[in-house]
């Protein structure tokens, strides 16, 4: 127990491979111990290796609200929602007195359509239990990613108050202007299996995901609507791009434009391909991703995102014709965006699971 509770220390102050060393040193046996180290795995952000300690923790001791709070956070950052919601709906219902069990509920809620105002109600009940503190998410990242999307905006402020800017001022402008949206990007799809070496984190991350997504269910194949976001994104900011210039009545070359869509393109292509196959193994990605009608949308407006470039680059064109493209690309991105995210919160839950002999 001692080990453990040195372990949540640790994670809790970002001493992350130290506090995993400890966990995998601990052998939890009693129920108290299996929440305990479920919750230290929560707050490193594993939630892989919570869960089944979790469930079991639940096994062990079903009134003991502690392992239902595991279950519920542990499931909760696996974007399993109906599943964290009834967790923690019965966290409340053990510990009526416990703010973590009304927050794990509240932000569970909030991921799910129609739950707005429980949602809200158990968050006030939590803070008014344990004050702001209680609302702290297990696990929750750290703020300095923000300076990463931030800097390089104040970059691209900064370079516009000079006056008279040379070529290499101007792309790097440019440059900064779309970092932000990859480092988005990159954010969003990122693992973030702290304690863990990259390659662990990807090997464990895609077992996990052939486990959930293999199957070719429901769940499969929405999540092959969040999967492509990225790569539909990455082409509509390349539309933007070449579409400024436009805008501006001094389109770049045919030649530039060409060579941007067809490599472009192809290189997107194949590290989409390579991407999902990494991250959530060959079955995904040839019976889920590659046929999926949500992949296919997105390749349509992709298509008609390239052509038009394509059209603009050799046709007479007005500028105004440009600034359509361009807003076509911006609205296209933004709408890329939201159906990720409604797609993540109507994934279905994951069924619970019984727990092993033994």
């Amino acid at each position: 127990m001692e080990l453990l509770l040195r372990a949540r220390e640790l994670a809790v102050a970002r001493k992350r491979r130290e506090s995993r060393a400890l966990v995998e040193r601990a052998d939890p046996g009693s129920a108290e111990e299996l929440s305990l180290a479920a919750s230290v795995l929560v707050e490193l952000r594993d939630p892989q290796a919570a869960l089944p300690l979790a469930r079991r923790a639940v096994a062990l001791a079903p009134d003991d609200w502690r392992g239902h709070l595991a279950v519920a956070d542990a499931t909760f950052q696996l974007r399993w929602w109906g599943e964290s919601a009834a967790a923690a709906r019965r966290a409340v219902e053990l510990a009526p007195e416990a703010a973590a069990a009304h927050r794990a509920l509240g932000v569970a809620l909030n991921r799910r359509i129609g739950g707005g105002r429980e949602a809200r109600r158990e968050v006030k009940r939590a803070r008014e239990l344990g004050g702001r503190d209680a609302l702290r998410a297990p696990g929750r990242r750290s703020g300095w990613w923000l300076l990463l999307f931030v800097a390089p905006l104040a970059v691209s402020a900064v370079l516009s108050a000079v006056g008279d800017r040379p070529d290499a001022v101007e792309d790097l402008m440019v440059l900064s202007r779309v970092m932000p949206f990859v480092l988005l990007l990159l954010l969003i799809v990122t693992p973030s299996r702290a304690g863990l070496t990259w390659p662990e984190r990807i090997a464990e991350l895609r077992a996990a995901n052939e486990e959930r997504y293999g199957d070719g269910g429901r769940a499969a194949r929405m999540r092959a609507g969040v999967v492509v976001m990225p790569w539909s994104c990455a082409v509509a900011v390349g539309a933007v791009l070449l579409a400024v210039p436009g805008l501006s009545g001094d389109p770049l070359p045919a030649s530039v434009v060409v060579s941007a869509v067809l490599v472009g393109g192809g290189v997107l292509v194949m590290l989409a391909w390579r991407t999902v196959r990494l991250w959530y193994g060959e079955r995904f990605l040839r019976e889920v991703f590659v046929p999926s009608f949500f992949v296919r949308v997105h390749l349509v407006a992709a298509g008609m995102l390239a052509g038009g470039v394509l059209l603009l680059t050799f046709g007479e064109v007005r500028q105004g014709t440009w600034l359509v493209l361009f807003i076509w690309a911006l609205v296209w991105f933004v709408l890329a965006v939201l159906s990720s995210l409604l797609l993540q919160r109507e994934v279905p839950a994951e069924p619970e699971k019984e727990p092993a002999d033994g």
